[in-house]
């Protein structure tokens, strides 16, 4: 966004850049400014920005692995929240069937820690299974979070 759409010579303006992080732990855009200059017609802005995250993770996904069938699995990640902001966790979700999901409070971190608690089921069908844990917040930066799940359940090859 420009402050005017023309600067007078010896006069200043400003330009607005905005970004959408999600995702990345750092980026570089650059932004290209035409001027009626002979000697430099064009004028790229570059701004580069290190991301960090409102939520930070203890682990950016959950892998259980390659399991046989009939065996349950469970992984547990640390989400930290914002020690400045009035934020907090509301709720957590798969979308993968056979894996659950549960939240437990992290003693002593005065409500600033959540343990996220995912099990690959036992009775999970065999093969590869991959999902996504949604995890709903009261952020308005950061509403949900979203954690890749995945796993494999191998046939179980003992004899009964």
């Amino acid at each position: 966004m420009l402050s005017a759409k023309q600067v007078e010579p010896g006069k200043s303006g400003d330009i607005e850049v905005s970004v959408t992080p999600q995702g990345v732990t750092s980026l570089s855009k650059s932004v290209s400014v035409t001027t009626n200059d002979p000697r430099q017609q064009v004028v790229t802005l570059t701004v580069t920005a290190t991301v960090r995250p409102e939520f930070a993770l203890s682990e950016r996904s959950i892998y259980f692995g390659t399991v046989p069938k009939g065996q349950e699995v469970v992984r547990e990640l640390v989400i930290t929240l914002p020690s400045e902001k009035p934020v907090s966790i509301l709720s957590a979700q798969s979308t993968d069937q056979s894996v659950s999901v549960r939240l437990e409070p992290v003693s002593d971190s005065h409500g600033k820690k959540v343990k996220l608690i995912a099990a690959q089921r036992a009775d999970a069908k065999e093969g590869y299974h991959f999902g996504t844990i949604l995890i709903k917040t009261t952020s308005a930066l950061t509403p949900e979070l979203r954690i890749p799940v995945r796993g494999t359940v191998a046939a179980n090859t003992q004899p009964n």
